[in-house]
């Protein structure tokens, strides 16, 4: 514990805009994406609290460690610091078998706020809740948002007002866009592709490999190659299925499912559902496709800018999602009529969101085509807004223009 304390000193930690408290109550269950700053999470609260009981079970010191050492570990605490930990952080607690039991025990004394992390491999936030039996509140961490990518880099931004400071900040949100928002990728030595090579190696092999016992590595490369082409678009696994059969290789379509539920699982696609008003049709949907990452898509697949922004748009909204609760995002589509989101908020459809680079008289015709044809399907009126790369662009009346850079920042 002081080892881990003194190591601590010596690492950059960069302060990000999300803020954990815990609670007596619940169990603090925090899941994301691998690279996504988990870990640096729980280092930054152990530097503002030194009332922190901390453990990160990839340390090989704590090799071989049972439920009962867990317990056992706060009644050392006391012992070193004379007095209870006020937070009980477990870092990839899942590597403990039998570690919910150990959780659920010192849960159960309610002296301590509880948080727990692993890797979104083995312990997704549906597995937690099922272990833990409804104990714990989920909350999930991307990649930097915008705002803390701003932050890490050390721009300071205030609502631009001339000509320079709003292309000051279209720079760097296209430097956001196509460099990357993994925490990680602002010291990364080497170059952009191979970072991503390496991050969907270790998604490839520690998420679905080692964890469902993959043999086939052909199958997963391929569809997850797939998913980064169809990053922003829609993504048929029945067409990718027929693709692979017509190179004449073997494998069932099931297994095509199965191992796109996988890469779900490991939040390295990250699907949207058509709305309906009808739950089960819109579960039953073809999805579109998004990544956990905008710029993996521009690094891997090749830069396309209005495909990067709707990804990015799309993890905005996440975050939201997570944060505030209560909301469910759609997409809509019907025949060439399309609104890249549409957001329910309890049982009413609040806001339609297009994303398109820039506008000319086709694609605002087209764009507005989606509102109304939308509205007239569901008999009901709700914010329609149109994000640009500028905002400058002229639309007709009733519909929101705005720059991706503020739309990002509100």
């Amino acid at each position: 514990m002081s080892d881990k304390r003194e190591d601590m000193e010596r690492i950059d930690v960069r302060q990000r805009r999300i803020h954990l408290e815990g609670s007596l109550d619940f169990i603090t269950s925090i899941y994301g994406p691998r690279r996504s700053g988990k870990s640096f999470l729980f280092y930054s609260m152990l530097m503002n609290n030194n009332n922190i009981l901390y453990l990160n079970f990839d340390d090989i010191q704590l090799d071989g460690w049972t439920p009962q050492d867990i317990v056992r570990s706060v009644t050392i605490y006391q012992e070193i610091y004379r007095k209870e930990p006020e937070m009980v952080l477990l870092d990839e607690v899942q590597r403990v078998n039998g570690w919910e039991k150990a959780v659920i025990t010192l849960y159960e004394r309610k002296r301590y706020r509880i948080m727990i992390t692993g890797s979104s491999s083995k312990m997704l936030a549906r597995e937690i809740a099922t272990t833990l039996r409804g104990r714990t509140i989920n909350h999930l961490v991307l990649p930097l948002s915008f705002k803390e990518y701003l932050d890490f880099i050390g721009v300071t931004y205030e609502d631009p007002s001339s000509t320079r400071q709003k292309a000051e900040l279209r720079s760097h949100l296209e430097d956001y866009l196509y460099n990357g928002s993994f925490p990680g990728i602002l010291t990364y030595p080497g170059p952009l592709s191979k970072f991503y090579e390496e991050y969907m190696d270790l998604v490839l092999y520690r998420d679905l490999v080692e964890r469902h016992g993959i043999s086939n590595t052909g199958i997963l490369r391929f569809i997850q190659k797939a998913v980064i082409g169809s990053r922003s678009k829609e993504f048929s696994i029945n067409r990718l299925f027929n693709t692979w059969r017509s190179m004449r290789f073997e494998a069932s379509k099931k297994t095509f499912y199965e191992y796109f539920g996988h890469l779900e699982e490991a939040m390295f696609a990250l699907p949207l559902y058509r709305y309906h008003p009808s739950d089960r049709s819109s579960d039953l949907s073809t999805p579109k496709v998004y990544l956990p990452d905008p710029a993996m898509g521009s690094t891997i697949g090749g830069k396309q800018i209005g495909r990067s922004m709707e990804n990015a748009v799309f993890l905005h909204l996440l975050r939201e999602q997570s944060f505030y609760g209560g909301i469910r995002l759609f997409y809509w589509k019907d025949h060439d009529r399309e609104v890249d989101f549409v957001i329910v908020k309890g049982d009413r459809i609040t806001d339609l969101v297009q994303v398109s680079y820039a506008l000319d008289d086709n694609s605002i015709a087209r764009e507005i085509k989606g509102f109304k044809s939308f509205a007239r399907s569901i008999d009901d009126d709700c914010r329609r807004t149109l994000i640009t790369w500028t905002g400058e662009e002229s639309v007709p009346e009733g519909i929101d223009i705005i720059p991706l850079w503020r739309y990002l920042l509100q």
